[in-house]
């Protein structure tokens, strides 16, 4: 019983934690475009040019999916922050950019592996995915 007490206690912090920050907001974005494929929820979190791409890519994938349909099978993606560079060492930063290692597991052996870049910035106040690219 306390296992329960705690975990509620637990997921109540998190859903209450700000995730109005860049280091948040990337991994909500990683989460959401790469984990889950759900290109929405990648552009709720996105301005400018990511958000450009993203519908971009929104309008190609209408010819072969519904809107709000998600794929339903993905390979396993994981992954893990390999840098972090920053506009100013101070707390007003304005722009951070985080760089990730995706793991991606197919069904059977096959595992590929890709560098994404992140780009985030302060847009009136809320942090915001303003560039992503992978190689």
């Amino acid at each position: 019983m306390k296992t329960i007490y705690a975990l509620v206690g637990l997921l109540s912090l998190l859903a209450c934690s700000n995730r109005n920050n860049p280091q948040a907001v990337s991994e909500d974005f990683i989460y959401n475009y790469y984990q889950r494929a759900d290109q929405q929820a990648a552009l709720k979190l996105s301005h400018g040019l990511a958000a450009e791409k993203l519908e971009d890519e929104i309008a190609h994938l209408r010819e072969v999916r519904k809107p709000g349909q998600l794929v339903d099978e993905m390979p396993q993606i994981e992954y893990k922050p390999v840098g972090k560079e920053s506009s100013s060492e101070t707390e007003d930063e304005a722009q951070v950019l985080f760089n990730y290692k995706l793991t991606i597991k197919n069904r059977g052996t096959t595992t590929h592996t890709r560098n994404v870049v992140i780009n985030t910035e302060r847009v009136n106040g809320q942090w915001k995915v303003v560039n992503f690219d992978e190689y």
